[in-house]
């Protein structure tokens, strides 16, 4: 099980009991949201945490280039891939992007960080769990 799906799906979690006064975005990965069909989950668990607002990127299920050895094969596609997704979440405002694959995750904060944008990734457990206090990924501690 994905850590969204077993939440919600096996445990029935409907409450984080969380507050973050931040706004987010969600990338629904390739292999979450095909393999395993991971798209509400995460979306029902934040709709639970005070204060934050969620605001859906353009294109929210495409991929962001990482794919595995994608990224390594065809590194030119992958990043305008990622040049593509980084702008659509800068698009929305937010102060973060959310994921739960880590592979992805670090894709966009490097792409992020080499055109110097503003958002910061996080897994999407970081924010259930209320750890915003550590650095996001791709920053030193």
């Amino acid at each position: 099980h994905e850590i969204t799906a077993f939440l919600t799906d096996v445990l029935g979690v409907t409450e984080v009991g969380q507050k973050a006064p931040v706004s987010v975005t969600y990338h629904d990965s390739c292999s979450g949201l095909r393999s395993l069909g991971i798209r509400e989950q995460p979306r029902r668990l934040l709709a639970s945490v005070a204060g934050l607002e969620l605001r859906e990127m353009a294109e929210n299920d495409v991929c962001c280039g990482f794919g595995g050895t994608f990224c390594v094969k065809y590194p030119d596609i992958s990043n305008v891939m990622a040049g593509d997704k980084t702008r659509n979440i800068a698009a929305t405002g937010a102060d973060m992007v959310l994921a739960g694959d880590l592979g992805c995750l670090m894709n966009m904060a490097g792409k992020a960080s080499r055109e110097g944008r503003a958002f910061r990734a996080r897994h999407v457990v970081e924010v259930l769990a209320g750890d915003l206090a550590t650095p996001p990924i791709g920053e030193a501690g």
